[in-house]
C-alpha cells in the first residue's frame, strides 16, 4: 500500500479557494502522476497540506512541520500539486529541504493531468489573483464622513 500525501499551493486553496477536486479525482482514477503506482497497490490518501504562502522567509521550516505531520504517520510519497508545479517559485527549495529531512519520502512532481498549457494557466492564476475586489477600506471610504467642527 502506498500512502501519499499532497503538497498544495497557499493561494491556490486559500485564495483562489481550490479544493484540489482535480488531485483527488486523478488520485482516485490514477491519472496523471497517480499513474506511477501499480493498479493493484492500494492508494492511501494520509493528507493535504499547504505551503506556507509566498513570500515568506520562515516558508522552508514551516514546509518541514507540516510534512513532518504527514511522515510520522508513515508517509511513502509526497506529490507536489500541479499548481505547485507551474507557479511556485520556491518549489526546487521546497523539495531540497523536504529530500534532507526525509531522505526515504518520495517526492513526486505534480499530481492531476495538465488540461491547459503552463503559460495559459499562469496567466489566469494570475488574473484571479490580481483581479479588483472590494476591500474594508472601501467600506469605509464609500461611508459619508462626519463633519469636523
Amino acid at each position: 500500500m502506498a500512502r501519499i500525501g499532497i503538497l498544495t499551493c497557499w493561494n491556490a486553496t486559500q485564495e483562489l479557494d481550490c479544493a484540489s477536486a482535480s488531485c483527488l479525482r486523478d488520485l482516485r482514477k490514477r491519472l496523471g502522476e497517480f499513474n506511477r503506482y501499480p493498479k493493484d497497490e492500494k492508494l492511501e490518501l494520509i493528507g493535504i497540506i499547504s505551503c506556507a504562502g509566498c513570500p515568506t522567509i520562515a516558508a522552508p521550516e514551516k514546509i518541514l512541520r507540516k510534512v513532518r505531520a504527514l511522515a510520522e504517520i508513515g508517509l511513502d510519497s509526497i506529490h507536489l500539486t500541479f499548481c505547485m508545479m507551474t507557479l511556485c517559485p520556491f518549489k526546487k527549495k521546497y523539495v531540497e529541504i523536504i529530500q534532507e529531512a526525509y531522505p526515504n519520502v518520495n517526492v513526486v512532481y505534480g499530481t492531476h493531468q495538465a488540461y491547459v498549457s503552463t503559460e495559459t494557466y499562469q496567466q489566469e492564476v494570475k488574473e484571479l489573483l490580481c483581479a479588483p475586489h472590494k476591500a474594508m477600506t472601501d467600506v469605509i471610504l464609500e461611508r459619508p464622513r462626519p463633519k469636523r467642527s
